[in-house]
């Protein structure tokens, strides 16, 4: 911006006033907005300069030594709107004040200059003499604030007043300050009705909207001034992060990097990176945090941020150490706790994690779908701590969050199938294989559960699915192994078992269920007239039922199994001890059986009835009842007896029975613990801009010289030597004439 004034030979203090009302409007701008790179703009310099030329030609004119307090005043003043503030507070502090004192707007300069350096005790002191004077009180406002006496400068700040938004504005950041958010939205609200697209307002009000959750309206905040500057830009594109615009808000900030401007490049790699990570890209997230970390040192931010992406990676030990960073530069920083406590669970240590859970409670939020792995994570916390109720409540509310979270479906049927509810059990698990159809645990623990409702044939197929995915599953192979059987491959299940038993000689429920094979095995050996084949098959079936029970006492059932064989050996009396010993319907079902054969009708329909007390639908039961009270049973027997080998009955008890009677054997397996691998997405790290700064307001007035008041130039006469000579010898003087 060219000065006409530079070049004129006389200023008049009116020229100086008409440049520095043009640069005190920017010298305010770059404390409201905190952007001192206004200060060195080079319209503000040249207007700077032209400034120190008018009145430095405007002093060489009219300065007399009775405008001295003037002179250090307006020396100060533009030292002040040069930046240099140390020594301006010098020159204003250098004169002594006579008794006359000086004009109010000195003594309100001089508090200006030691406010701009800090000095906000004797700042205020000059304030307060006149606390009505201009914006004296909106300044001793700053002062107390920029102190740290919220309390005081809240005692002036109710008190009212303002100067253009400023005291709203000032109001509002103490509110922000003490977390009085609503407080600090209203008043933020209003420093906007005098200013609407004023840069700072805007942005104040929409970080107190970020805080109270309100993203939405933080956007329009932000939006309105995006185009104002690089600051409200940014902050723009990472509160449309918060609302998951991630392509848009990458966008803006590449657009930014891209730019010239280099103030904000470290906030700008850290929303790409937010935006990445929002967008599962967890390598390119990771690039853009370290980037953010290069450029902002010990951001907790930014370390926060490149710790998620490891969790989300499942690298555990490398997230908590980078949590603990976090940690240790600030133990307030909720999301690091929240980071660790699911990387502590990836490591399974469940008591950490709930306890790292429990400090960063406040996080945790069901209102927010990508979330329900926070619930997932602390619900089998709870579950393998032994807080099933807990357990049951997180997993609740992580389907409520996401109906496909299959791990949620998952936890919730394992508890179930701990309590015994048996039918929603299977539904959960129902539900969670048909949203996840590569975990094999979950696939044997829904075989097993459709074995405890004898349906075999469903089954099948579900255990031949789990093999497929892990042959190394034990409890899988088990139950493919049973499904066999229970498909009359008696052969490939009798051959499997061995090769499991063999491999696991001391697990009860393997050696138990081999035992039920070799003993259909030996029935069929009998039905094909094969005496020694089916004797020794049932020896073994019998060693293998009372090894298990030795390795395991508490599974009374076995007992069930081996009164079957010595019911095979025509030991009544040892089968009934076995039977007696775990009288449940199987037991009963089958000492019915064991009377029919031995011609005790009465007994035998007494014990099938029991049976049927206990289980009214058991199809078993019903069936060998119905045979028993027709007399069909040796018809059967001989039906059975001459079948072909490609001749299948639909239940292998029936095929391969004796005497026309379904004998139950009870099959052991267990369900496995449920563990997943996690889908792990942690809420983005709270970004807390540091720019929280007071606005004071800076109206500095240059002082005119006294002999100047109408700006008119005075002409000053000058002073000559005398021209007269003095001649030697006499006391006077003159000229003599000469002698010709």
């Amino acid at each position: 911006m060219f000065c006409a004034f530079c070049t004129s030979e006389a200023q008049t203090f009116r020229d100086c006033e008409i440049i520095f009302n043009r640069l005190l409007p920017v010298f305010n701008q770059a404390k409201e907005e905190n952007n001192p790179s206004l200060l060195n703009s080079p319209e503000y310099r040249k207007d700077l300069i032209a400034l120190q030329k008018a009145y430095q030609q405007y002093h060489r004119l009219f300065y007399d030594t009775k405008d001295s307090i003037q002179r250090v005043n307006n020396e100060a003043v533009i030292l002040s709107l040069s930046g240099n503030y140390s020594k301006g507070r010098r020159i204003i502090s250098s004169i002594l004040i006579g008794p006359e004192g000086a004009p109010p707007q000195y003594y309100y300069n001089q508090a200006m200059v030691y406010m701009l350096n800090k000095e906000y005790n004797q700042a205020r002191q000059l304030f307060q003499s006149d606390l009505a004077y201009k914006s004296a009180a909106l300044n001793t406002m700053v002062t107390y604030a920029e102190e740290g006496n919220y309390a005081g400068a809240m005692g002036l700040a109710e008190q009212g007043g303002g100067s253009d938004g400023k005291f709203s504005f000032n109001r509002g950041l103490l509110h922000k300050l003490t977390k009085n958010y609503e407080a600090a939205y209203d008043d933020f609200s209003a420093a906007i009705k005098s200013k609407d697209k004023f840069m700072a307002y805007r942005i104040q009000r929409g970080d107190v909207l970020m805080k109270m959750a309100n993203e939405k309206k933080a956007v329009d905040d932000f939006e309105k001034v995006a185009k104002l500057g690089p600051k409200a830009q940014i902050r723009y594109a990472n509160a449309l992060v918060s609302l998951n615009q991630f392509d848009k808000a990458l966008a803006i900030l590449k657009d930014y990097l891209a730019g010239k401007d280099r103030t904000y490049r470290g906030d700008a790699y850290l929303g790409i990176a937010h935006a990445y990570y929002g967008k599962s890209n967890f390598v390119e997230a990771q690039r853009y945090y370290r980037l953010a970390r290069a450029g902002r040192l010990d951001d907790r931010a930014a370390v926060c941020g490149e710790a998620n992406v490891m969790v989300s990676t499942h690298n555990y030990e490398g997230a908590i150490r980078l949590f603990n960073q976090v940690i240790e530069m600030d133990k307030d920083y909720l999301s690091a706790y929240l980071g660790r406590a699911v990387a502590l669970y990836g490591k399974k240590d469940y008591t950490g994690a709930l306890a790292d859970f429990k400090i960063a409670e406040s996080l945790i939020t069901d209102t927010k779908p990508y979330l329900a792995d926070l619930f997932v994570s602390r619900g089998f916390s709870y579950y393998y701590t032994g807080k099933k109720d807990l357990a049951a409540k997180d997993f609740e509310t992580a389907i409520a969050m996401d109906p496909k979270r299959f791990e949620a479906l998952g936890g919730m049927s394992s508890i179930m199938i701990e309590q015994k509810r048996y039918p929603e059990a299977g539904q959960y698990l129902s539900k969670a294989l048909s949203y996840e159809k590569g975990n094999d645990r979950m696939y044997a623990n829904y075989g097993n559960l459709l074995f405890h409702f004898n349906m075999f044939k469903k089954s099948y197929d579900v255990f031949r699915r789990a093999v497929a995915i892990n042959k190394r599953n034990l409890k899988a192979q088990n139950g493919w192994a049973l499904a066999l059987l229970e498909n009359d491959q008696l052969d490939r299940s009798k051959k499997l078992l061995d090769s499991l038993v063999k491999a696991n000689p001391d697990i009860p429920y393997l050696l138990n269920n081999r035992g039920i094979a070799y003993a259909y095995v030996g029935n069929r050996h009998e039905q094909r007239k094969e005496s020694e084949l089916a004797e020794a098959h049932y020896k073994s079936a019998f060693n293998d039922f009372n090894k298990a029970l030795e390795l395991k006492p508490v599974n009374r059932f076995y007992n069930v199994n081996v009164g079957n064989v010595y019911r095979y050996w025509e030991e009544y009396d040892e089968a009934q001890l076995s039977y007696k010993a775990y009288q449940d319907k199987s037991a009963l079902n089958n000492m019915g059986v064991m009377f029919a054969g031995q011609e005790r009708m009465k007994d035998a329909m007494y014990y099938m009835g029991v049976a049927l007390q206990v289980d009214s639908t058991h199809r078993v039961v019903k069936y060998n009842m119905a045979v028993l009270a027709n007399n069909k049973q040796k018809e059967l027997a001989r039906l059975v007896a001459s079948t072909k080998e490609g001749d299948l009955f639909s239940d292998i008890g029936i095929k391969y029975s004796l005497d026309g009677f379904v004998t139950l054997y009870l099959y052991d397996y267990e369900f496995d613990p449920l563990e997943f691998k996690g889908r792990h997405f942690l809420e983005l790290p709270v970004e807390e801009y540091s720019d929280n700064y007071f606005i004071p307001h800076y109206d500095f007035e240059l002082l005119e010289y006294t002999n100047n008041k109408l700006g008119i130039p005075i002409k000053k006469k000058p002073r000559y030597k005398s021209q007269k000579v003095k001649l030697p010898g006499k006391k006077g003087s003159g000229t003599d004439c000469p002698v010709f």
